[in-house]
């Protein structure tokens, strides 16, 4: 939330590529930024319309192709009228896990240079969100992807973790130094194996 300045915060606190966020004019902050929070809102209007909302001239493969990225596409054939199909007022006729990939499309459409996961797959099942994350992992040669989430087995494949503890960074590291050193991470990590063994 502060990052794209919805929430403000006193100045020399968080910096986006060198440059204090404060500083930054809002439009030019908020257009390098692709921002998908846990709940986004999507539109009484056709799933292709709701992707390209952000950029509203995009052509047909485009739209494909962001789905395609959000693991969204296969779902989009089956739906009555694939991506001509009117998803209702607030995603209503998706389900939880659509919706949020249907938001994730539309963040990848614009094709911003970093881009803001905040918990935005907690409703997608842990080998989807990590495919999604194994697709995005192509795009961080030219964009920066930041990834908020509980989602352990999602959360290993990423290049940098920063552990947080009541509002605090606790750990930070790759997932290998910080599963084999004792700490939040670690407990979180175990956990995470046995419930995967228990179902």
């Amino acid at each position: 939330m502060a990052l794209p300045r919805l929430l403000e915060i006193p100045s020399e606190h968080l910096f986006l590529d060198g440059h204090d966020v404060t500083q930054v004019a809002l439009s030019d902050l908020r257009g390098a930024i692709a921002f998908v929070p846990q709940d986004s809102f999507l539109f009484s209007t056709t799933i292709k319309n709701n992707i390209r909302y952000g950029d509203p001239t995009a052509e047909q493969f485009e739209v494909k192709h962001a789905a395609k990225e959000a693991q969204l596409h296969s779902e989009i054939l089956n739906f009555p009228k694939q991506y001509k199909t009117v998803v209702g007022e607030r995603g209503i006729t998706l389900s939880g896990g659509q919706r949020q990939r249907s938001a994730l499309s539309r963040a990848l459409l614009v094709d911003a240079p970093f881009l803001v996961l905040d918990d935005a797959l907690s409703s997608v099942d842990n080998q989807t969100a990590t495919q999604i994350l194994a697709n995005l992992s192509n795009e961080t040669q030219r964009k920066t992807v930041i990834f908020v989430s509980h989602q352990m087995s999602a959360a290993a494949s990423c290049d940098r973790i920063l552990v947080m503890d009541q509002g605090r960074i606790v750990q930070s590291g790759t997932h290998d130094t910080l599963v084999s050193q004792p700490g939040l991470y670690q407990e979180l990590w175990n956990q995470h194996k046995l419930k995967e063994v228990l179902e």
